[in-house]
């Protein structure tokens, strides 16, 4: 990860949560796979690996096109219910919670994640992080997925800091996209 020091100024940071303040693949793709098998339906480890960073519908209306017959809406609510069963078992991405320590108090701070709102917030207090952030915007929030920057946008509002005073530490291209289209500097945590 860059050092912040490196970079230009700015007055606010924006975390996406999985992957980037939290270690949550493993946790997903296990969630993901028991909400399909009640469908019959499978996902593969690898073709999950090159969709993280993609909202749970989006995901899942993916492997809907690879897999006819599958009920997305149903999927998607199973999946839901099986991550929030075991979000207490996510872990802390450490660097990237260290620098959000660090950086507590100094300047606004703020998560932006593509997670449905019930899940980010199980996410943030399985590792101990909701009280960093303020505001925490999820999916439910700002209506649209990154790679839209409608939710960056959302939560550099809600700081009432201007987009190009803004720094994100994300995990996704989706995300980093969404960063760049809303004005945003970004730093890629991967």
């Amino acid at each position: 990860m860059a050092n912040l020091g490196d970079l230009p100024a700015f007055k606010a940071l924006i975390f996406d949560c999985d992957g980037t303040l939290v270690i949550s693949a493993d946790l997903h793709f296990a969630a993901f796979n028991v909400a399909l098998a009640r469908q019959g339906f499978v996902m593969d480890p690898a073709w999950y690996g090159a969709r993280t960073g993609l909202a749970r519908r989006d995901l899942l209306g993916a492997l809907a096109e690879a897999q006819p017959g599958l009920d997305v809406a149903r999927a998607v609510q199973g999946s839901i219910e099986a991550t929030l069963g075991a979000a207490a078992v996510c872990a802390p991405n450490a660097p990237v919670v260290d620098l959000a320590r660090a950086w507590f108090g100094r300047v606004p701070m703020a998560v932006a994640s593509n997670a449905e709102g019930a899940v980010l917030r199980a996410m943030l207090g399985a590792c101990d992080l909701g009280a960093l952030f303020d505001p925490i915007v999820s999916l439910d929030d700002a209506g649209v997925a990154k790679p839209d920057p409608a939710m960056f946008l959302l939560a550099a509002a809600r700081m009432g800091v201007a987009p190009a005073d803004c720094l994100v530490l994300e995990d996704s291209d989706q995300g980093m996209q969404a960063a760049r289209a809303a004005g945003m500097l970004a730093v890629d945590v991967r």
